[in-house]
């Protein structure tokens, strides 16, 4: 009689191997997904800090001093235009820029203010209903 070739995997076997890669798959799946959102939240983080950075030098460049209540509105798109920013891409649609605008605003009562004690509010809106708002300097 011949012998059979017993060489190869038997299907519990197999089944076994499948069951354990699938069950590695979602794990690995699941932590890929919170670390993409909490990489698109961080890059719209970075875009407002780099925001109220573009209009600081935005209202340097234009030597502008806010009187004590006053102030200015810039939007984000003209800080990208006026290349005070880097193109702000929005982390959810790869094609799109994010939007938004930088409020400045002197609420001080003191005669001399400078820009550092001017209060910056960013908004930041991106695609998806990704907001955030931001108040610079940082308390």
């Amino acid at each position: 009689m011949n012998k059979l070739n017993k060489k190869g995997f038997t299907l519990v076997e197999l089944l076994t191997t499948i069951t354990i890669l699938g069950i590695l798959m979602a794990v690995a799946g699941g932590a890929v997904l919170i670390y993409l959102e909490r990489s698109r939240t961080q890059t719209i983080e970075t875009i407002a800090s780099t925001s109220y950075d573009g209009a600081v030098m935005y209202l340097m460049d234009r030597n502008t001093l806010l009187n004590s209540g006053e102030f200015i509105e810039v939007s984000i798109a003209d800080l990208y235009e006026g290349d005070y920013i880097d193109r702000p891409s929005d982390p959810y649609n790869s094609v799109a820029m994010c939007e938004g605008t930088v409020k400045v605003t002197n609420e001080t009562t003191s005669t001399t203010t400078g820009l550092e004690d001017y209060k910056y509010e960013v908004h930041v809106e991106c695609s998806s209903d990704h907001t955030l708002d931001q108040t610079y300097p940082k308390e």
